[in-house]
Formats: C-alpha cells, sequence, structure tokens
C-alpha cells in the first residue's frame, strides 16, 4: 500500500474515532439530563423527545453481538444503559414513569380534559421511550440489583390490575402497532426481567413481593385475556416469565397463595391456545416455558 493510502486510511479512522467519540459525547449529555419534571411541563416534553433517541440507541445497541449471555453490562457495547446506570438515573426513570402512569389514571378518570391534542404525541414518545429503556435495563442483573424493587413490583401491579379493569382503555391501545411497546405489555417484560435474575439477587428480595402482589395471577390473566393482541414475541416473553416464578422454591412452598381457582381455569383453557401449541414447536421455547405446560397439566387433573 502506498504512503499515501496508509495516510488516508489513518485519516479515516481518526475521523471515525472522533465521531464516535461526538457521539458518546452527545449520549451521555442527554442522559444526564433526565430529571424530575412535571408531567407535560416544557421541560418534560423535551426530555420526552430525548428519551426517544435514547430507546433508539438502546435497541440497537441491545442487538449488538455479546461475547457470552453471561456477559456484564460493562462487557456489552450498550453504552447507553451504562450511562444511565453510571450516573444513578435508573430509579429516577422509574419514578418518572410511576409519577407518568399516575398522572394518566388522574386524566382518564377527568375524561383527558387536561390534555391539548399537541401533547399526546410527547406522552407517547416518553411512555415508549422510557419503557423501551427500562426493558433492555432489566435484562441485565446490574442493574436489577440497583434498582428499588419494591418500587417496581408496586408499579407492575398497579398498571397490570388498571389494565383487567379497564379493558375499553386496553382495547384502544390493542388496536395499534404500538401496543408491544406499551406499559401494560412491557411491564410483563420488567416481571420477566425480574425473575430471570433471582438466583442473583435473592429470593428473599423478589418472591414475597410477587406473592403478596399477586403478579402470577395478574399476569397470567392479562395474557389471557389479551393474547390476541400480543405479538408472538411478547406472548413468548410471558409464558417464559411465568414459568421461571412456577420455578422458585417459594412458589412450590406457597403455590395455593400465587395460583388462586381463577387462576387454575385460566391454565386449563391455556391448554387449547394456538399460540402456546405453535410456542411449544420449537425445542428450545419448549424447554423454557416446560414449568408452565406441567402447571396446566396438573390443573388439568384437579379439574377432573
Amino acid at each position: 500500500m502506498s504512503r499515501s493510502s496508509d495516510y488516508s486510511t489513518k485519516n479515516d479512522l481518526d475521523s471515525l474515532e472522533g465521531l464516535s467519540s461526538k457521539l458518546a459525547a452527545d449520549l451521555r449529555r442527554h442522559i444526564r439530563c433526565i430529571a424530575n419534571f412535571p408531567v407535560l411541563s416544557d421541560s418534560w416534553c423535551d426530555m420526552a423527545d430525548t428519551l426517544g433517541r435514547i430507546a433508539t440507541v438502546s435497541d440497537a445497541e441491545a442487538k449488538l453481538p455479546k461475547e457470552s449471555e453471561n456477559a456484564t453490562l460493562w462487557e456489552t457495547e450498550e453504552a447507553a444503559l451504562r450511562y444511565v446506570l453510571e450516573d444513578g438515573k435508573l430509579n429516577l426513570c422509574l419514578r418518572n414513569m410511576v409519577e407518568y402512569k399516575q398522572f394518566e389514571r388522574d386524566q382518564l378518570s377527568t375524561n383527558n380534559s387536561g390534555i391539548r391534542p399537541e401533547h399526546v404525541s410527547k406522552m407517547d414518545k416518553f411512555e415508549m421511550g422510557l419503557g423501551v429503556v427500562l426493558r433492555n435495563a432489566w435484562t441485565h442483573v446490574e442493574a436489577v440489583q440497583t434498582t428499588d424493587i419494591p418500587l417496581l413490583i408496586g408499579y407492575c401491579e398497579e398498571v397490570l390490575k388498571f389494565g383487567l379493569e379497564n379493558k375499553e382503555f386496553v382495547q384502544k391501545r390493542a388496536n395499534d402497532d404500538t401496543f408491544g411497546r406499551r406499559q401494560e405489555i412491557l411491564t410483563m417484560h420488567y416481571i420477566a426481567g425480574l425473575i430471570q435474575q433471582v438466583d442473583e439477587v435473592g429470593e428473599d428480595r423478589l418472591m414475597p413481593l410477587f406473592k403478596e402482589k399477586k403478579l402470577f395471577s395478574l399476569m397470567l390473566t392479562f395474557m389471557n385475556m389479551w393474547s390476541e393482541a400480543m405479538d408472538e414475541k411478547n406472548l413468548q416473553v410471558a409464558a417464559e416469565g411465568l414459568s421461571l416464578i412456577i420455578e422458585t422454591e417459594d412458589f412450590a412452598t406457597f403455590k395455593e397463595e400465587h395460583v388462586g381457582d381463577d387462576d387454575r381455569d385460566i391454565l386449563v383453557s391455556l391448554d387449547d391456545e394456538e399460540w402456546l401449541e405453535d410456542l411449544c414447536d420449537d425445542d428450545k421455547a419448549r424447554r423454557k416455558v416446560r414449568p408452565l405446560l406441567d402447571l396446566i397439566r396438573e390443573s388439568k387433573r384437579m379439574r377432573k
């Protein structure tokens, strides 16, 4: 290679490194701007736009290859999530989402009288953008270990209960192609993320709260009610999350506190669900949901 070619290549590499450093600095600056603002204030609306951009980066980084399935967050290319944790923003993001959903419920009780049309897109960007960041974060044990777990589990309970009690509200979302990025669906990802880390976090931190908040029952009922509107990936996440709950010692010891009579009826009905049959066509997926399949068979025997 000629000396001029070497020089061109070096310049190209320097330019790429410079661009990468600038993008990383911009990303970190955006994350540092995340704060607690009144919902729909000008600062909150600006933050909603920022969260949409951060979510796009986080999703792209989550799809990059990893050295191993057990790689720590710091061993991956997920810079957005690392910055969120390093800057201590994860629980702030969770509290922001809790406050937003409470605001949304309050507005629904007044027929959205306080929401102007121009605010709707900001609300969508906030919910879906921050929701994706949180979903991606809680696939990593480091994020779960720093999370306010009682707040998160209580939040999941509120979202699922409200969704079950307000079918018209969920139906409007289920008719939209954004349903998979709404909190009613992403909440099940949060639960699955938590329970995937149960060995590292400890059952004593998770399962008493799962039991108290009836998360198994809420998740099962919601999935059953809205399965036709959920895509295959989200149904698989929900089924695997339920299976991981079933595998815990707490579930085995206090099964009847996790599973009620109505839940048994739903479990029996799942045996005829086409989506579950399709899921089980894949051997790897079938192994992951085997505890759920075993509980379905047990429930069928109990109903005979």
